[in-house]
């Protein structure tokens, strides 16, 4: 476990030990419990962001969904740098879930977007429960119903950040499960499916990452 501090945005950094450790006691424990993947264009938002800043920082653990940024916290570790790259965390979450017969809700922006989480997760485990879905466009008591309904072990959601966070944190003491998984939309789970135009604009936002935790770090050194 590590504690950092990127633009601004307090994290803890987990090994694969010590955060599949906690989602076993989220799973055993009472209450939802929020997981949440973090970008590097996540961050670049919370570090201007104050209300996104407060969500990610209120989810109960955080996930680096991008290599990018153990790179710039200085965290030298090929290990973990292995487990960010190849979704190490994410795969045994499903495996558990197939394992033990547990059944998964999954939340997107449209149909469309559903049918690929599905995909996506499906590509990643076989025998994953899908007991349910919807789509965030419609009404919030009418999802949590649903849920609620099929009082699923987790539920998976990809939607574009703050509008996300803001939908995990709204529902937290409402949803009957175990445990919210929130993939940031600019993750890729499939690189087969990983478009030109993304690796490119991937470049674009590691330079203003860096650079921004440049300018952050330089502020600190001269007490800013």
């Amino acid at each position: 476990m590590q504690n950092l501090n990127i633009l601004g945005v307090a994290l803890t950094d987990y090994s694969l030990k010590e955060s599949l450790f906690m989602l076993d006691g989220f799973i055993k424990g009472g209450g939802l419990k929020t997981i949440l993947y973090l970008t590097t264009p996540m961050l670049i938002m919370a570090g201007e962001d104050a209300e996104e800043k407060a969500a990610i920082e209120a989810m109960d653990m955080t996930l680096c969904g991008d290599a990018d940024i153990l790179r710039v916290a200085g965290i030298k570790s090929a290990s973990r740098q292995y487990e960010v790259d190849n979704l190490v965390f994410l795969k045994e979450f499903l495996r558990r879930l197939a394992r033990n017969g547990r059944k998964v809700y999954l939340l997107a922006e449209s149909e469309e977007e559903v049918n690929l989480l599905r995909e996506d997760l499906e590509a990643l485990q076989n025998g994953i429960i899908i007991g349910g879905s919807s789509t965030a466009t419609d009404e919030e008591d009418e999802i949590i119903n649903r849920i609620n309904d099929i009082a699923p072990t987790a539920v998976i959601s990809r939607m574009p950040s703050k509008r996300q966070e803001k939908w995990m944190m709204g529902a937290k003491l409402l949803v009957n499960a175990e445990v919210w998984l929130g993939i940031s939309k600019d993750m890729i789970l499939d690189r087969t499916k990983e478009p030109l135009s993304r690796k490119f604009m991937d470049k674009v936002y590691k330079k203003i990452f860096q650079s921004r935790m440049n300018r952050f770090n330089d502020g600190n050194e001269r007490g800013e």
